[in-house]
């Protein structure tokens, strides 16, 4: 994972832009890049899906990996985006933060401010603590955050979102588990509702145009 990571650090820079050469050419063909205050809202997304009435978040409480806490007022104020998974995850995970990493650049690119806040849950909490799990979101955003909490906390707002995760059981020699979880990146609006989401796999081009159409 570390070695994973680490190519992508290495080539995000020149890969950024490509993506943003793409995003910008996109978005201006399809009329997104507008005045702030002057988007035609009628017009389709390309890849998020919006409820047609957003739904509350009802209390629940985690923590970050400094230990402050995490609940349904910190999601208030501001667009927020949260990704369930867990650190050892091999694939999903560090794909979905790398092309939210994407975006994020690219809406920087564009002036787009203030940029939405990405959230990092895990589901592995006896394993994604502290030091280990601030580290893991740093590595694809200085500016992604991470939280956790016991299992009941994690459910308190799963159970909410339509996220689901299910741990195996460890291996006998190893003791190493997987944990299947939902893919989908939930967009939370500044009301602190959940107003849509991302399904998986994310095409950074599509999340950076719905984005800029969605926060404006």
């Amino acid at each position: 994972m570390p070695d994973m990571i680490h190519d992508y650090r290495q080539n995000k820079a020149r890969g950024n832009a490509i993506v943003v050469a793409i995003v910008l050419l996109g978005a201006i063909a399809a009329g997104i890049l507008f005045s702030r205050g002057i988007l035609d809202q009628s017009m389709e997304l390309r890849a998020a899906s919006i409820f047609p009435t957003p739904r509350l978040v009802n209390d629940f409480e985690l923590a970050t990996p400094s230990g402050e806490v995490f609940d349904q007022q910190t999601l208030k104020g501001q667009w927020t985006l949260l990704f369930f998974g867990f650190t050892n995850c091999p694939d999903i995970c560090p794909d979905t933060l790398a092309n939210l990493a994407q975006s994020m650049d690219a809406l920087r690119l564009m002036k787009a401010d203030p940029l939405p806040e990405v959230v990092f849950v895990s589901v592995d909490p006896a394993r994604d603590r502290g030091a280990l799990l601030a580290e893991y979101v740093a590595w694809f955003d200085e500016d992604f955050t991470a939280a956790t909490g016991t299992d009941e906390q994690l459910a308190d707002l799963t159970q909410q979102l339509g996220v689901i995760f299910v741990r195996d059981d460890p291996d006998p020699q190893t003791g190493f588990y997987n944990v299947d979880h939902s893919a989908a990146v939930m967009i939370i609006d500044p009301e602190g509702r959940l107003y849509g989401r991302f399904g998986h796999p994310l095409n950074p081009e599509d999340v950076t145009a719905d984005l800029f159409q969605i926060t404006s």
